[in-house]
């Protein structure tokens, strides 16, 4: 199995490729699934997201996106999961709010070398997603970014930035061989 993330901050498009990128790799024959961003599934259960969110709200999210990946990625055998976020920038909300946390530091350097390939979204001045989830001030969604970008380098996780759906599916072919 390939598990592969798209990562960055709210609101640069990361749902639609993982759509596209789902789509694509079924035209060509590849099992695929996806894996919804885990924060959805938080705000409808009360949890309080973005500028205002909580250490309980983070930490749920947190520990379901590893048990959600881990229960996805059962039955895909030989095909590609795709996960519309990884667990280091869900993390990077909490560090942004609450600071690092030595326990789940520990966590999130193991899980991130579970992931075959990284791609993260830059943001995208033209790409302007209004979605009533996430928080629509530009300067919160440059902060995420911009901490999830020093914590790649000083982690030091491989990642790829996003150019096209070819060449992403060209790179998951490579590594299903």
């Amino acid at each position: 199995m390939i598990k592969v993330a798209v990562i960055g901050t709210h609101g640069v498009g990361k749902t639609t490729i993982c759509h596209e990128l789902i789509g694509g790799l079924k035209k060509r024959d590849v099992l695929a699934e996806y894996l919804d961003e885990t924060a959805r599934h938080a705000r409808t259960r009360g949890f309080i997201l973005n500028e205002e969110t909580t250490q309980d709200s983070q930490r749920w999210i947190f520990h379901m996106q590893i048990a959600r990946e881990i229960a996805t990625q059962y039955g895909i055998g030989n095909g590609v999961l795709v996960c519309d976020r990884g667990l280091l920038d869900n993390y990077v909300y909490f560090i942004n709010k609450f600071g690092r946390d030595e326990a789940l530091d520990l966590i999130v350097n193991e899980h991130m070398k579970t992931y075959n390939l990284l791609l993260k979204v830059p943001i995208n001045p033209r790409y302007a997603n209004h979605d009533p989830v996430r928080a629509i001030r530009d300067s919160f969604k440059r902060e995420i970014d911009s901490l999830l970008e020093s914590e790649l380098v000083e982690r030091k996780i491989p990642f790829q930035r996003y150019e096209s759906l070819e060449k992403t599916i060209e790179q998951i072919s490579k590594l299903r061989k």
